[in-house]
């Protein structure tokens, strides 16, 4: 974790806060449940007293996160180190937006990325009412933050020593334009939790780039919000959320994918009745890409690790082929850990198809899935269609192609 990645669309983790709790399917194979135990293991190796480890507490007997939340201020400031401009993906072993994470730290790690401009910054959630939330109670608490910055002594003492340089010729005859008061309410929050952890130089950096150069646009063009989908139903809770929430860039990471989802219509965009996710006849909607154009890039990945789900290729084409109609960028990250057999869908990366490898269906463990996700053997899933054979034959073989080609697409 830091300044080294494998996740194809980032090129830095930074994770100011640990641990988690689940919260639907797509959190039954967690990888940071995985990472955290490895950790832990890893700790008790080296000899870390038991308590004493980074992850040490945060999982339950069985393995799972166990809702405990650890902050970590002192990492608050490493992208302020980080001087080359980077991909930053937040949280990578948490979610930012986690129930027991205080909004006054959440402003912290927003300060952070507000003094920073040379990075970007990926942010996912499974929460993001509580992302929305976070917005609507940071605008409440910055109302009159710049009247309070004006009329505070540490500004009219500006405004005395920039007189005195104007008086000798030093300094430029203009006062400097008025700070954005989202921003400025945000760093009134935030300084006195991220200013305790900085060495003096971090902290002249970081004052200089928030407490004087605040009217960066909000909200902040860096940062980068949202949501995991892994099916239909997570799709029509999440991202309306996302679309109430104010952001430059809005986003969707399905992976992994575990079901068909169609984003051309959603359901309850804020200014359009509530009815089916998928109805593109509901009265107010003049298109039914109109949702989907209001992101702005999807990323869709199979499961991987070893308990990991197969991904009909279906539900892949399916985004793919919307993401195109609407002109929004789409990436496919990858198959995970299971492929289609039939070349007619997948060539593995050595260029060869499962079938001509495994003529018998013998060397890799391989099902039958049905379109709806479910056991195509099964009688009762005779009426599901689009069966296709699925065989596990590992992340690195399956590769990142979907139907021959890379799709590497980023928001603009």
């Amino acid at each position: 974790m830091g300044d080294k990645t494998g996740i194809e669309w980032t090129s830095a983790t930074w994770n100011p806060l640990r641990g988690c709790s689940r919260v639907s399917d797509g959190c039954r194979h967690c990888y940071a449940e995985t990472q955290a135990a490895r950790i832990i293991a890893m700790d008790r190796g080296r000899g870390v007293p038991e308590g004493e480890g980074a992850y040490d507490g945060l999982l339950a007997k069985g393995g799972q996160w166990n809702g405990k939340i650890k902050l970590v201020p002192e990492l608050l400031i490493q992208p302020v180190r980080w001087t080359k401009p980077r991909k930053i993906f937040v949280n990578s072993m948490s979610d930012l937006f986690h129930e027991n994470v205080p909004f006054e730290y959440v402003a912290a790690v927003f300060a952070v990325m507000a003094s920073t401009p040379r990075h970007t910054y990926q942010i996912l959630t499974k929460r993001p009412k509580r992302m929305r939330d976070f917005f609507a109670w940071l605008a409440e608490k910055a109302d009159g933050a710049n009247e309070r910055y004006i009329n505070s002594e540490q500004h009219q003492a500006g405004v005395k020593a920039r007189q005195a340089l104007r008086d000798q010729g030093k300094a430029s005859l203009d006062e400097p334009a008025p700070p954005t008061e989202m921003l400025r309410g945000l760093y009134d929050i935030a300084a006195p939790i991220v200013d305790e952890h900085m060495d003096q130089q971090a902290r002249r950096h970081h004052l200089k780039s928030l407490g004087q150069c605040h009217w960066r646009n909000w909200p902040l063009d860096n940062v980068w919000l949202g949501v995991s989908v892994e099916d239909q139903a997570t799709a029509d809770e999440r991202i309306p959320l996302l679309i109430e929430t104010p952001a430059a860039v809005r986003w969707l990471s399905m992976e992994p994918l575990l079901g068909p989802v169609s984003l051309r219509w959603m359901a309850a965009w804020p200014e359009n009745p509530p009815y089916t996710a998928q109805n593109p006849y509901n009265e107010g909607v003049t298109d039914h890409l109109d949702g989907l154009r209001r992101l702005d890039w999807v990323v869709v990945g199979g499961e991987s690790g070893k308990d990991a789900r197969p991904m009909h290729p279906q539900w892949a084409f399916d985004l793919r082929d919307q993401c195109a109609e609407a002109g929004v960028p789409f990436m496919f990250k990858q198959w995970g850990e299971w492929v289609p057999r039939s070349a007619c869908y997948h060539i593995l990366e050595d260029g060869t198809a499962c079938s001509n490898r495994d003529p018998g269906a013998v060397q890799w463990p391989s099902v039958r899935l049905t379109e709806a996700g479910n056991d195509g053997h099964r009688l009762e899933h005779a009426g599901d269609g689009g069966d296709v054979y699925m065989q596990r034959v590992g992340k690195r073989a399956a590769g990142r192609r979907l139907q021959g080609i890379l799709h590497d697409g980023y928001p603009a």
